[in-house]
């Protein structure tokens, strides 16, 4: 009877250990390079879309307007994967194979706002399923405390 509690126990350490291991190794930020593109990882939405952004694309045009290209990979649930099926519907495009969205963003970094200026959507093999620049190009106020103010953050500071 000892010998299957003790087994029962080391089945739940072991578990535990490798349990923490993931989070803390999941908490960590990602670097995704293949030769100059450098995605780094920023975090999740309340959806848990991933949202990364490409360090070597960061540019600043002026003093206090930086751009910098974040990539969209959408969960399986999300509202954002709902909202792009129903973009390229639009275009008469299918969203069929659709794995994540690239966006060229300029970032206002003094007054907090942000603008979308291209969308590139793309399927699973990095093909280009459809790109729109944007027509809408007005400055929309960056929360703090969201995943676009650690952008903010993180682009302003380069």
């Amino acid at each position: 009877m000892t010998g299957i509690t003790f087994m029962k126990s080391l089945r739940v350490i072991w578990f535990f250990v490798f349990f923490t291991y993931g989070v803390l190794v999941g908490l960590m930020p990602v670097y995704a390079e293949a030769g100059e593109v450098k995605w780094i990882f920023i975090g999740f939405t309340k959806y848990r879309d991933a949202l990364y952004i490409e360090m070597n694309s960061i540019s600043h045009s002026s003093y206090n307007i930086a751009g910098v290209w974040s990539l969209i990979a959408p969960s399986k649930k999300s509202k954002y994967l709902q909202e792009v099926k129903r973009e390229l519907k639009k275009f008469k495009k299918s969203a069929r194979g659709f794995k994540y969205s690239e966006i060229l963003n300029e970032i206002d970094c003094t007054n907090s706002r942000i603008r979308y200026l291209q969308i590139v959507y793309l399927n699973k093999d990095g093909g280009t399923i459809h790109t729109a620049s944007t027509s809408d190009l007005e400055w929309k106020p960056i929360s703090s405390g969201s995943l676009w103010n650690d952008v903010r953050n993180t682009i302003c500071e380069n």
